[in-house]
């Protein structure tokens, strides 16, 4: 059951002072801005962390604009405690977390990530475990799954900012209907009589996946809660299983109906994706625009639902030497990912909310995509800690088979995968 719960925040109601900041940029409709007050003091307040910061930002080009405002409210409503000269640079969030990890120093203050990469930030020193006071308030607030994806142990080193880094599928009514599209088989079958194409990024190992997790293939690794680093893994893509999911993946590989991302095509009747292009493919659907979970499939008389990562994006804040800055960047991450911010973002790029009383508003459980994410998630397995190149390994696997691609072949494919493994602990 959901706790409902009223919102948390750490900035007092304040006259608004003179700021540096001009509130140039229009918000959506039905978007506003928090200026409420609560319980949570923002952490450690026996110093005085006021004055003028720089602060550097990477988020998705989304919600650049939107993020620039949300950072003018924070300093306004600080009724001139803060004066922020911030740099909102857009950045995915895979690139922010490569970046990060490449060269911490000159990365971002502030910068969103997908969960997977948490341990990997860890390791990196990009990230720092939060107090007990900023980790019992998050959890007060978000679901616990979201506060599962952004911890090591029992220590959190990320504010949980989206809920929905998971795929379903989208499909146009005018081409297929709702009962082609509950199998694989039928709905390719369907498309190419209309000569459309199911959008599907086959050769990316989180979609990939899908194949063998419902086939009951895992990948479990283990991580050293200090170091975050990887010490090992328990694998069974290299099966039974793994050979049924492979086999039933070659017809994935038609391109005469299947469009990959280097492919990728405007003439598509269904597309399999994130809550991130619902805006897109509604621009292209329009009113025949219908979301759902994701199909199945069948092998050798064996059927099986295709499954799915339950995901989540998480902020990440740059340890600081300077204390005060420290303190203020951690405030600001969570003024970001506070229930009415989150709600925002979903009011404009359908973002999905970790935060609870925002997650159980109207619109956002009447939203046609996230009711199919959430439909999915009987299918899903939750997004574990995982090296970053497992991914690309999975994903090779799966872009090298083809459709006429014998037993034999997937073996060896498998085998191969299997024998590159301990190469990723060192990732």
């Amino acid at each position: 059951m959901r706790k409902n719960i009223k919102y948390l925040a750490f900035i007092p109601v304040l006259l608004l002072a003179s700021c540096n900041f001009k509130f140039s940029y229009s918000l959506p409709d039905g978007v506003t801005f928090f200026t409420g007050s609560g319980t949570w003091d923002g952490g450690d307040e026996s110093f005085d962390d006021s004055g003028k910061y720089e602060i550097k930002v990477w988020v998705d080009s989304k919600i650049q604009s939107l993020t620039e405002a949300q950072i003018n409210n924070f300093a306004a409503v600080s009724g001139g405690k803060y004066t922020i000269s911030a740099t909102v640079q857009a950045m995915s969030e895979g690139e922010a977390a490569s970046k990060m990890l490449q060269d911490v120093s000159s990365g971002a203050d502030i910068f969103i990530f997908a969960q997977d990469q948490l341990s990997r930030l860890k390791t990196a020193n990009a990230l720092a475990a939060f107090d007990t006071s900023l980790t019992a308030h998050l959890k007060s607030t978000n679901s616990a799954d979201s506060i599962k994806a952004a911890s090591i142990g029992d220590k959190m080193y990320a504010f949980p900012t989206t809920s929905d880094n998971g795929y379903f599928l989208y499909y146009d009514s005018s081409v297929v209907n709702s009962e082609q599209v509950k199998d694989m088989t039928t709905l390719l079958s369907a498309l190419k009589a209309k000569k459309k194409k199911l959008n599907f990024d086959r050769k990316n190992g989180f979609y990939a996946a899908s194949y063998f997790l419902a086939t009951g293939c895992y990948s479990h690794w283990t991580i050293d809660e200090k170091s975050g680093s990887f010490l090992g893994y328990d694998d069974n893509y290299n099966s039974a299983n793994g050979i049924k999911a492979g086999m039933a993946y070659r017809e994935l590989a038609d391109n005469s109906v299947v469009a990959t991302k280097s492919t990728w095509t405007n003439s598509a009747g269904a597309i399999i994706t994130g809550v991130w292009e619902y805006e897109y493919i509604k621009s292209q659907f329009g009113d025949n625009l219908r979301c759902t979970e994701l199909p199945s499939f069948t092998y050798n008389g064996e059927t099986f639902h295709m499954s799915s990562f339950d995901g989540y994006k998480l902020m990440g804040v740059k340890p600081q030497a300077d204390k005060k800055k420290a303190s203020v960047c951690r405030k600001l991450a969570e003024y970001l990912t506070n229930g009415e911010n989150q709600l925002n973002r979903f009011k404009q790029v359908s973002w999905g909310p970790t935060n609870i009383e925002a997650s159980q508003s109207s619109d956002v459980l009447a939203h046609p995509a996230l009711a199919a994410l959430a439909a999915q998630h009987e299918y899903a397995a939750q997004q574990e800690q995982c090296p970053g190149a497992w991914f690309n390994s999975l994903g090779g696997l799966a872009g090298s088979i083809a459709t006429g691609s014998s037993q034999s072949d997937i073996q060896t494919l498998l085998d191969n995968y299997t024998a590159g493994l301990p190469t990723l602990l060192d990732d």
